[in-house]
């Protein structure tokens, strides 16, 4: 039987060996093939759970920008308010609309309501006293309630309007610098966890020492005190110049349609664009030249030593690249556009809703084939008669809801504003640009 065997390997014994090495080539390459198999799995098993891991500190970050910003806006809503403040107005107008108990009084306050100089009788003294007070003691320049009217009617479209830029600029620049402080923490952690020690082993991760020091992130992020309470001022006087530019010649007693109001606030945003607001934004969002930042330091207490860091040299540089650049620009202007829009949909509600005209009560028009077809001043005249016009409201009664909006915009709870802002896909995706910077 062996001798048979032998004879038979003898005589296929080279189909034997390619049999075999086929064989082992096939085993060899099974096992090389998973082998491979599985090393990709684990490189994209790690892959997924380091964009899991950067993701999750993404968005715990977006977070924390919603609630900085949300931390900073009462110190901001506060000097708003006080500067441009049109409840003061309504005060003074509401005390021009006392009655005074003399009727000298009542004679001086309908000729100033008419724009012209007081006029006494003849029978009354220059020392006459109303109420224990000597009338010449009184005797103080007033304004008419036209051109309190009028400043409430700027006031309160400019108030709205720097609620809106200024919000728009605080969530930027707050996304910023916190993604870029985000940034450069969380690649501190991954060079701290995977950078080896003296002994060949890879060192702890809090063994590593972070190249952003707390001091550093401190100040970088102390940069925002520029803006909200010297930049912002800048923006103040921009949009009080151009509001009054755009809305100074509207009359009181005007009646606006939603489109004419919307069409309002755009001319609003092209004559800030015109008069440079944009070449402004570096300037007004950083203590940039030697004047703002001696400033900026000695309003903080703090001296050039202990902040001009070369770190924090490095990120304002990068903050200020950032500022400058078109994307930043795009980003501020779709930011002011979403908040626009939002504010006017708001408004909207002001505008009763439009009541169609009834159905005409004559016969339609004769269709019959034959007949001589309607004329086309006929067919006109349907189309107006079915047309729907646009409700139109008075500009004095807008004001009172526009203003109120001001207040929402700063000091909504909750703040839709903001949210609608900060969960815009433009403010997101310049964030995720900063987070992921490769030349940082």
């Amino acid at each position: 039987m062996l001798d048979g065997l032998w004879s038979f390997a003898n005589r296929h014994r080279r189909k034997l060996v390619i049999g075999a090495g086929v064989v082992g080539g096939l085993y060899y390459s099974g096992k090389l093939l998973t082998q491979r198999l599985m090393e990709m799995q684990g490189a994209s098993s790690k892959q997924r759970i380091a964009k899991e891991n950067i993701r999750r500190r993404f968005d715990q970050n977006q977070r924390d920008c919603l609630f900085t910003i949300m931390s900073l806006l009462p110190e901001l809503s506060e000097q708003v308010l006080h500067e441009v403040d049109v409840e003061r107005l309504i005060a003074e107008l509401r005390a021009i609309n006392k009655p005074l108990p003399s009727d000298s009084a009542d004679k001086q306050e309908a000729a100033e309501n008419q724009g012209e100089p007081s006029k006494l009788n003849d029978s009354e003294s220059p020392e006459q006293t109303v109420n224990g007070t000597p009338a010449r003691a009184r005797d103080t320049p007033k304004r008419t309630k036209v051109e309190i009217w009028e400043d409430i009617k700027v006031q309160s479209f400019a108030r709205t309007m720097i609620a809106v830029y200024a919000e728009s600029l605080l969530a930027i620049l707050v996304h910023v610098q916190l993604n870029m402080v985000g940034r450069g923490t969380y690649l501190d952690s991954v060079i701290g966890k995977y950078t080896e020690g003296a002994n060949g082993k890879v060192a702890l991760e809090g063994r590593y020492v972070s190249q952003l020091s707390l001091a550093d992130e401190q100040n970088f992020l102390m940069l925002s005190w520029w803006f909200l309470n010297r930049g912002w001022r800048r923006l103040m006087t921009q949009m009080l110049n151009a509001t009054n530019q755009c809305v100074g010649q509207l009359s009181l007693k005007e009646r606006l349609t939603h489109r004419e109001l919307a069409s309002l606030f755009n001319d609003i945003h092209v004559r800030l664009r015109e008069n440079g607001l944009v070449e402004m934004l570096p300037e007004m969002l950083l203590p940039l030249g030697d004047e703002n930042t001696a400033e900026y330091l000695a309003s903080n207490r703090l001296s050039a030593s202990q902040v001009f860091t070369p770190m924090f040299e490095r990120l304002l540089d990068q903050l200020r690249d950032v500022i400058e650049s078109s994307d930043f620009i795009y980003v501020f202007n779709s930011c002011v556009d979403r908040l626009t829009m939002q504010l006017l949909d708001v408004l909207r509600e002001s505008f009763p809703e439009s009541v169609p005209a009834p159905a005409p009560a004559r016969p339609l028009p004769p269709t019959v084939e034959g007949e001589a077809a309607p004329s086309l001043d006929d067919v006109v005249k349907e189309f107006e008669e079915f047309a729907t016009p646009e409700s139109r409201v008075v500009v004095v009664q807008l004001l009172p809801r526009i203003a109120r909006e001001g207040h929402q915009i700063l000091n909504g709870v909750p703040n839709q504003y903001l949210e609608n802002v900060s969960a815009s896909r433009e403010v997101q995706a310049l964030s995720a640009a900063v987070y992921t910077a490769k030349d940082a």
